[in-house]
């Protein structure tokens, strides 16, 4: 897993993929953490225009609440899915439905405190809708499209198998690797097996530590029939 930075900024986790032109970064944290993001490049001693590309896995506000100054501060693009751009444009704030008991509690006091979570709307240069190779940054991966979470989630996911995900799967203490909120519920476990199929080894997620591909694996397996995979 050495080769992925964790960079957590806010309560969500950031995380930076050095290649041979510089570092792609994924996901631009909660709100005002712009300071942070200065004080943890140069703890690294990383340049800011060393990042050549920003990754944003889907447009909730705990995810892009310092985009708009970390773009500033790097001077790079920002790729996300067309769906998400196009909050990430408008400053949307979407608080999206739970899937249990607690992600309901949470999105309902989410919706109530909605003006709290304003972020500065971020214009996206590059559009990824497909499969996408990350070569020309310098980076040996892809974008999958990874749907479920929102409709337009994205992750990124490296040839060794280290797979940064978003919210497509959490990690929090005696809890499921399920996320506790998701746009299309159904689409999450689609998403789990694509990824799989797709090699990764090790999940990087928005929210908690790092875990192996195998947590998943067996949330499937439990599952048994009840999922039916497309052909």
């Amino acid at each position: 897993m050495s080769n992925v930075l964790h960079m957590p900024l806010g309560i969500t986790n950031c995380y930076l993929v050095p290649g041979s032109q510089g570092y792609i970064m994924v996901d631009g944290g909660s709100l005002r953490k712009e300071k942070e993001f200065r004080t943890r490049l140069r703890r690294e001693g990383i340049d800011p225009e060393l990042i050549r590309l920003i990754i944003i896995t889907h447009a909730h506000y705990d995810h892009i609440g310092s985009l708009a100054g970390i773009k500033k501060i790097c001077n790079s693009p920002v790729l996300a899915h067309p769906l998400e751009a196009r909050i990430m444009r408008e400053g949307n704030i979407v608080i999206p439905p739970g899937t249990n008991l607690m992600g309901d509690i949470i999105s309902c006091i989410g919706k109530k405190a909605r003006s709290l979570l304003a972020f500065e709307p971020v214009d996206c240069e590059i559009m990824a809708d497909q499969e996408q190779r990350l070569e020309e940054y310098g980076v040996a991966g892809k974008i999958l499209v990874t749907p479920g979470h929102t409709a337009g989630s994205l992750s990124v996911l490296l040839d060794n198998g280290n797979a940064m995900v978003g919210d497509l799967a959490v990690n929090w203490p005696g809890r499921s690797f399920y996320p506790p909120f998701a746009e299309m519920p159904s689409e999450i476990y689609y998403s789990w097996n694509k990824i799989m199929q797709q090699g990764a080894q090790n999940i990087f997620p928005g929210h908690g530590r790092p875990f192996s591909v195998a947590c998943l694996q067996q949330q499937l397996q439990n599952l048994g029939p009840s999922v039916c995979w497309p052909t």
